[in-house]
C-alpha cells in the first residue's frame, strides 16, 4: 500500500511561495508542477493534488542556470 501524503492545491502553493489561483493559471495554460485528479464516486474528477517530489523536481528544473 502507498502512505504518500499528496498535496492539496492550497499546500502545494504555500510550499511553493504562490498563490493558488496561480498554481490553478499555470495548469490551465499546460505549464506548472505535475499534478492529478483521481476520480470521484460520480465520475467528475476529483480534487486536484500535487505529489511533493515532482513539486521539488519542477522547481529546481525552474531554476536559471548558473
Amino acid at each position: 500500500m502507498n502512505n504518500k501524503r499528496y498535496l492539496s492545491r492550497s499546500e502545494a502553493a504555500i510550499r511553493l511561495g504562490l498563490s493558488p489561483n496561480t498554481l490553478a493559471n499555470l495548469a490551465s495554460k499546460g505549464k506548472g508542477p505535475p499534478f492529478f485528479k483521481p476520480n470521484s464516486p460520480t465520475g467528475k474528477g476529483g480534487k486536484t493534488l500535487y505529489d511533493p517530489d515532482e513539486l521539488d523536481r519542477w522547481v529546481r528544473s525552474s531554476r536559471p542556470a548558473t
